[in-house]
This record gives C-alpha cells, structure tokens and sequence, in this order.
C-alpha cells in the first residue's frame, strides 16, 4: 500500500501554487440528525485544513428527495452540485446518468490504489467493470438485542441466527399483561423492502436476474424467493399473535419502542447504532448480532450510500471535488467516521488504528458489522441487486409486506409486486436504450 500523503500537500499538488484562487465546491446529502452533524463536521475539517477549496453542504431531504433533486436538475441542465450522496439503490441510475465523472477515472489519474478498497464496497458500485462511486457510508443489517429481557427468559446470546431462531426466541421474549395485551413485543422490523433484500442475500438468492444485475443489466426480479416469502410469512404470522410489532415504514417509531424496552429484538442498519445507543442510555445492555438466514448463511450486501462526482464544471472545481472525496478517504477520516456514526470503514486499515481499537474494546458492538462483512462469502448473491428503477420497485415490495400483514399470503402478495416491478424495470430499461 502506498503511504498516504497529507490532504494540503495533496490539494497544493492538484490544485496549483500557492495564490491559486480558492473554488467553491457544492456537496449535496442526505444524512440527518447524527449522521447529519457529523457530516457537516467533517466538511467543516475539510475546510479548514487547507485554504483551496470551500465545500458547503446542503441537506437535501431524503435518499429519495435527493435523487428526485438532482435528476430534475440534470434535465433542465443546470442547479446540480458538484459532489452528491445517493444511496446504495441508485447505483444503476447514476451510472446510466452519463452525468459522473467515474470515480475510478479519478483515482487512476491521480494514483489512489483502488486495492485500498474493501472489496465489497468497491464491487457493489462497480458497473460494468468501473467503479463509479466513492462507497462513503456503507452500513449493513444488524440484529439489536435487549440482553437484560435475555437474561430474564434464560435466552443465551449467540452471534448468528436463523430465521426459525429468531422466530424461537421472540415468542420467549413476549411478555403480556393479564388481559393478554404484549406489553414487550419479542420482535421489532420497520417495514423497507431493504430487509427483504437483505434475506434473500443473506440465504443465498438473488434479488433480481442475471446474477442480481452483475452478469447483464436486470430485467427482471426475483424476490419472490423462498427467503423472501419465509421472512414475510414469518414477520406477519408473529404480528397476528402479538410477538411482533407492527410500527408501518418509520424507523424512528420502531427504534423508540426498542429503546424503550418495549421491544427485545430489533434490526436496523449498523448505522443506527450510535443514536440507539443514545436512547438507549444505561436502561438496559445492548448486544448486536449477525442479520439472520432461512437455511444457511451467505452474507449480506452492503447497504448506505455513495458520493458521486458530477461532470460538466470546470477542471479545477472537479479537482476539488476530488480532493473532498480523497480527503473522506484518509484512515484517520474515516475512523472518525465509523466511530462518530456506526458505519463501517470502506478502507482497509482502519480497524488496525489505535483509537478504533480502543473503541472497539469500550463498546464491542461497532464490530458486529465489520465482522458480519469479512465473514460474509464474496458472490452475486451477496453483491447485492444492481437494477434500474429501484426506487419505484422498493415502493411495491414495501406495499406488499402491508398487505400481508392484512392476511394476503406472502408468495401471492410478491407475486403480484413483481408483475409490477418487471414493468418498471421495462420501462427503465427501455428509457436508456433510447438515449
């Protein structure tokens, strides 16, 4: 691995001598709350350790407002920023944009090692062969244990689960009241089609054809899979009984009812991790473990969102857009990072830092997802789908899991879904064929 160099010596090399005029760079995201301030941390860091470039950061809304904003903006061809987060699911977007500067045509030309890398996050941006995005927060799923309800229904902890383990122990963990209302649910899952995703990787299936999009482009999807149905039929079945809560598509309500201790077991990305804890507070010990499988466990994909650099401004606004994102890039940023946040490093050697391996010992759970990954096997399946449409296609699968918990059988309800997902997919397919 090459020694990494000091981001003002860097920006001096890339951006010329010393009275170069300082340029404006527009950085676009969508983290808010804590993964909010400790974005605008940073920008603010980046800014003042060198007197080049000026990042200002723009909260945009949502993953979804975000790319809605920008796609408006590409087509009346003006008002787009220089450097934007877009999440996991718009990898095929913004690679068929032709609106990115590839970051790999970036780094190659500035001579970053793209080995440093995990492979993992360099492979789910990587599109037909070129990594496009800078992998910035990646995150995974995370089982959240309540221990202390653990304990007290003599469950022992064990870091990997099946789906009829996970179902097994959520029953335990139930509590009601003597009119036979759950005062402590055993199972807590928002609905987002993220963690049907994520079942169907993590036992071995695809989420879309042609080898989840890596093969060739998708053109069609495959969640319909019997990971898919199992989970659905499961959550559903648990939610009839009172086992598992039904808190609809906000997180947030289901995090509340988790740190409240009224739910024992929870998934949520890694990246909650920090807040939960927040909310958590001394009311109970936390423990988090492996995102759980139907039969046998393969890996999950990554999950997050990606910077983007964007074309059509001039050579030295680009380079220090390049700058910004080499800077995120630096281990001890990157620790920061992960350790202001939950999400994981995308390069290597940051888990070898002192002060991340000091933080790992005071709270072991930042390690569940970074183990989660290296253990995970490195295939397809666990590339996670690389689709068009995606954004529209989630809406449908989300809508199916609520009908199912009206009592529709989950193989039919995804049936459905996926006759409309394919005609999405056609539709999106047919749209940048005639570019």
């Amino acid at each position: 691995m090459r020694k990494s160099i000091g981001t003002a010596l860097f920006l001096a090399l890339v951006l010329g001598g010393a009275q170069a005029q300082r340029v404006t760079v527009e950085f676009w995201h969508s983290m808010g709350g804590v993964l909010g301030e400790v974005t605008e941390a940073l920008v603010k860091e980046f800014n003042a350790s060198q007197n080049r470039v000026q990042v200002k950061a723009q909260y945009v809304g949502s993953y979804d407002d975000g790319i809605n904003k920008l796609l408006a903006a590409l087509r009346a061809g003006r008002g787009y920023p220089h450097v934007i987060q877009v999440y996991d699911i718009g990898a095929r977007i913004m690679a068929d944009s032709g609106a990115v500067v590839p970051l790999e045509d970036l780094a190659r030309k500035e001579g970053f090692d793209l080995e440093r890398f995990l492979p993992q996050p360099r492979n789910y941006y990587t599109v037909e062969g070129k990594l496009f995005g800078l992998p910035f927060n990646s995150s995974n799923p995370i089982l959240y244990f309540n221990m202390a309800a653990f304990q007290e229904a003599g469950i022992p902890f064990q870091p990997t689960w099946s789906l009829k383990d996970l179902e097994e122990a959520a029953r335990k963990l139930t509590k009601k009241d003597a009119q036979g209302r759950t005062v402590r649910y055993g199972l807590s899952i928002p609905i987002d089609s993220w963690f049907v995703e994520q079942i169907s990787y993590n036992s071995g299936y695809t989420f879309c054809n042609n080898e989840n999009g890596r093969k060739a482009r998708a053109t069609a999807v495959t969640f319909d899979n019997p990971a898919a149905v199992a989970f659905l039929d499961m959550y559903a079945r648990l939610v009839r009984e009172g086992v598992a809560a039904n808190t609809g598509r906000n997180w947030a309500d289901s995090q509340s009812l988790f740190a409240q201790g009224q739910a024992a077991i929870a998934a949520y990305s890694t990246a909650s991790l920090t807040g939960v804890l927040r909310q958590i507070g001394g009311r109970f010990p936390l423990r988090t473990a492996y995102y759980p499988f139907l039969k046998g466990r393969n890996g999950v994909a990554i999950g997050g969102a990606a910077l983007y650099v964007l074309k059509g401004f001039p050579e030295a606004e680009t380079q220090g857009a390049w700058a910004f994102v080499r800077f995120l890039l630096e281990p001890k940023t990157q620790a920061k990072w992960h350790l202001a946040t939950g999400y994981f490093p995308v390069v290597k050697g940051v888990a070898e830092l002192p002060e991340v391996r000091q933080a790992h010992v005071r709270q072991p759970n930042y390690t569940t997802a970074i183990q989660q990954l290296l253990t995970s096997k490195v295939n397809a399946e666990s590339a996670g789908c690389l689709m068009g449409a995606f954004p529209e296609i989630r809406q449908y699968v989300q809508a199916a899991w609520e009908e199912i918990l009206k009592g529709k059988a989950a193989g039919e309800a995804l049936k459905e879904a996926k006759a409309k997902a394919d005609a999405a997919l056609e539709r999106y397919n047919r749209s940048v064929a005639a570019r």
